[in-house]
């Protein structure tokens, strides 16, 4: 899996996006860090094998960005997700639905602001439009028609995304404002509060959508990798040899 192409002007996408699909595959945990497999082992059942997909995933999308090959990922207290990276010139987030992981990855540091969520695309997602619209933001996606739920789920997504970005200062998705430019561009912000604005990239495949919020205001490179790539990927990575990991009381 090699590093990802270069954007304009020869530099490097500061966004890289990877969806992995693990549908029927087995979720080895030998790829993980030892803080990551201590980690694991406290986990149970269909939630360890979900927990296990998503960084293996985002050990994908740091390998495709050129990112380091052996930094873990660990919870933080609030249960966000932390790359543990010595260089601090990275930062990612996660998600999930189903066995579809997805990961998108900041080249800008620990303090940039990235977020990615994947919805189901819901028709029953409409009912919700009241509750998730705030006075100022934007009733629809621009023109021409929409299938049913596809504009709440866009919201649910959209808004999803930007809480991780802004690793959550607050719960309510209603705070997070959409605002779409005159070229139907999307960038969302937080009301009443001193986060910056972050422009908002959507996609609608097979039924799910997945979007993205970032800083910069150049669309993320976004790859569909198979399981089996990502594992192969991660057999044939440089990794540094690690202590063992920490005895589990």
């Amino acid at each position: 899996m090699s590093a990802a192409p270069a954007g304009p002007g020869g530099a490097a996408a500061r966004v890289t996006v990877v969806h992995c699909d693990w549908a029927g595959r087995p979720v080895p945990e030998t790829p993980l860090g030892p803080r990551e497999r201590a980690h694991a082992a406290r986990l149970d059942g269909a939630r360890r094998a979900e927990w296990v997909r998503t960084r293996l995933t985002a050990k994908a999308a740091l390998l495709r960005a050129g990112g380091p090959p052996d930094a873990e990922i660990l919870p933080e207290p609030g249960g966000a997700p932390r790359l543990h990276d010595p260089s601090g010139r990275w930062a990612l987030s996660l998600a999930h639905t189903g066995e579809l992981t997805a990961c998108a990855v900041s080249r800008t540091g620990a303090a940039s602001l990235v977020g990615v969520d994947v919805e189901p695309v819901d028709a029953r997602n409409d009912i919700l439009l009241p509750r998730l619209l705030g006075p100022d933001e934007p009733p629809r996606l621009g023109p021409g028609p929409r299938p049913p739920g596809l504009l709440a789920t866009v919201l649910v997504a959209a808004k999803e995304a930007a809480l991780k970005a802004y690793r959550r200062p607050s719960p309510a998705l209603r705070a997070y404002r959409l605002r779409q430019d005159a070229d139907g561009g999307l960038h969302v912000r937080v009301a009443d509060a001193p986060y910056p604005a972050l422009r908002v990239w959507w996609t609608c495949h097979a039924g799910l959508v997945t979007a993205v919020c970032a800083a910069d205001e150049r669309p993320p490179e976004r790859y569909a990798v198979s399981a089996g790539a990502v594992l192969t990927a991660l057999a044939a990575r440089p990794v540094r040899r690690h202590p063992p990991a920490p005895r589990l009381p």
